[in-house]
């Protein structure tokens, strides 16, 4: 048929956040790593040329012009330093990690030779490159304390890292997918933040030979062998080619490791500018020379997909504007009478959320997978398993794989909590529930741990927040493996809110009465159901009504 139709804190953010107060450093999940100590002297790309102190300076200025001056890494961040007392200058230690802030920066005194500095922070990055947000409250009070060099002032205490606000901080550093291998050599991106210099392929190869942070390392791995490093200290860059000379630890992997050393190199150094392509080799003997790879050829993906809907009482997809029934699906799913729908990635099944519950249908089929009430909107995970959530006991999650296996999954950060939607990342790596917090709606994040075929066993005991917004929750999508959406209801609209795994939250207007919200691989596909019937399409900053008659629109994954 063709037819055209117009709560309660994870204790990994409670840390990310308080751990700032005073002179404490600036905090990240985990513990504290020792970085690439010998690029310090590397500049980088995007210079600021910041001033020394000036003769005179009071303590208010002397710590405005540190901050400032921390803009610029150059010789090991010299002129930062000369904002310091001699004694000082050498423990300061500003690799330990950013905060992000929004630049306004109150300041008091706090006796004769300290004050403090308020900040509204907006994200932490740790000396990973891990970003986390910042629960949105009160300011984060950052303590300096000071003494007299001859007769003028210097900083003799501040906190470890380093205050950049928003802009400052994306003129300076960038981010970049370095990429772990999951269950069955599936590629999974991790979100990490980088400064712009001459090191950065360095730095991305010295993160994938570190290994996944600390929230992944259940659910991903490296594929470099145990003890290899580096042999130079260094990646240089040769005619487009980044030259990756591992140590002999490399030479006793087999040909599969080998593989997935490679995969993981020429996925993660390709946003790297200027690096076209790589060099492996193996104490100087060369064993791969090659192009820089894309995410689509090495693994399942959800690829750009046409918005699923149900309309005059059929499933079918939106192409160019025409409804196109899904045969073999579209009967059976709706004499469920559903309330939602969601796609395998294939599109050859249909978790279906219906009165008795969730049922697994086919061309051939339909099984029931979940009798359970109160169940939020089923998920599939890449693998071809269905994910199904009782709001009254969102902590014991229920995995019904291909073959109609029940797995019990166990999700201790979900205890206590309402979930409105908990859905799986396309890669299957991770899992996310919109909630709502004291202040309007938040995104969890935690980890899927499975076994070598891909069969979930459980998720991580924390999750992180990762997305903080306002308005009580409505709905939730993956976007693609990093980037998510949540729609929260603010009254009288929508709002729809973008962000994922170590991303800034990104506000992207308002929909009138939106009701549900759907990925489609990128922001430009997203799509909102909302006044009554209508489908919302994302165009510029806002949104366009791009059709009517819609009964129901469903999910991919």
């Amino acid at each position: 048929m063709t037819r055209r139709i117009g709560f309660v804190r994870t204790a990994v953010v409670a840390v990310a956040v308080l751990a700032l107060a005073g002179c404490n450093a600036i905090p990240g999940s985990g513990p504290v790593q020792v970085g690439l100590t010998d690029l310090k002297q590397v500049d980088q790309l995007v210079q600021f040329n910041p001033s020394g102190p000036v003769a005179g300076s009071s303590q208010e200025d002397l710590v405005r012009g540190f901050v400032q001056a921390a803009t610029s890494s150059s010789d090991d961040y010299s002129v930062a330093r000369e904002f310091l007392s001699t004694e000082y200058a050498d423990q300061w230690d500003p690799y330990y990690g950013v905060l992000i802030d929004d630049g306004s920066r109150p300041y008091r005194d706090d006796g004769d030779f300290a004050g403090v500095l308020s900040l509204a922070a907006a994200a932490n990055v740790d000396a990973q490159g891990l970003m986390l947000p910042a629960e949105p409250g009160p300011t984060t009070d950052m303590r300096f304390e000071f003494e007299l060099v001859g007769d003028e002032w210097r900083i003799s205490s501040a906190p470890s890292g380093i205050i950049l606000d928003r802009s400052d901080f994306l003129a300076i550093w960038s981010s970049h997918e370095l990429n772990f291998v999951g269950p069955d050599g599936l590629l999974v991106p991790e979100t990490r933040w980088y400064l712009n210099r001459t090191a950065l392929a360095t730095e991305i190869v010295g993160g994938l030979i570190e290994g996944p942070g600390r929230r992944m390392q259940e659910s991903v791995q490296s594929g470099f062998p145990a003890g290899v490093t580096l042999v130079s200290g260094t990646v240089p860059i040769v005619d487009g080619h980044a030259r990756v000379d591992l140590s002999s630890e490399l030479l006793e992997a087999g040909p599969e490791t080998l593989k997935l050393v490679e995969q993981q190199l020429s996925t993660s150094l390709k946003s790297v500018q200027g690096v076209t392509g790589i060099e492996l080799l193996a104490d100087g003997a060369s064993l791969f020379e090659g192009a820089t790879t894309t995410r689509s050829e090495l693994r399942p993906s959800a690829d750009i997909v046409n918005a699923a809907v149900v309309s005059d009482g059929a499933l079918g997809l939106l192409i160019g504007g025409e409804f196109r029934e899904i045969e073999g699906l579209s009967g059976p799913v709706l004499d469920l009478d559903p309330e939602a729908v969601t796609l395998s990635f294939d599109g050859t099944a249909a978790a279906v959320r219906h009165g008795g519950g969730v049922t697994r249908v086919t061309a051939e089929e339909s099984a029931i997978v979940d009798d359970r009430p109160g169940l939020v909107d089923p998920s599939f995970d890449v693998y071809g398993t269905i994910w199904t959530v009782q709001r009254a006991t969102a902590d014991q999650l229920r995995a019904t794989t291909p073959d109609g296996t029940g797995l019990a999954i166990a999700a201790p950060w979900l205890a206590g909590r309402d979930p409105v939607a908990v859905r799986l990342s396309t890669d299957g790596s991770q899992i996310a529930a919109l909630v709502e917090s004291p202040d309007g709606s938040v995104v969890l994040v935690a980890g899927v741990v499975r076994d070598d075929a891909g069969v979930p066993l459980r998720t991580t005991d924390e999750a992180v927040a990762q997305l903080w917004t306002t308005g009580s929750p409505v709905d939730f999508d993956w976007i693609d493996q990093t980037k998510f959406a949540a729609l929260t209801d603010l009254g009288n609209a929508s709002k729809v809110t973008t962000g994922g795994p170590g991303l800034f939250a990104q506000e992207q207007g308002s929909v009138p009465d939106g009701a549900a919200i759907s990925g489609g691989g990128l922001r430009s596909q997203l799509r909102v159901l909302g006044d009554g019937d209508a489908l919302f399409a994302s165009q510029g900053s806002g949104w366009q009504r791009i059709d009517n008659g819609i009964e129901l629109l469903a999910k991919r994954g």
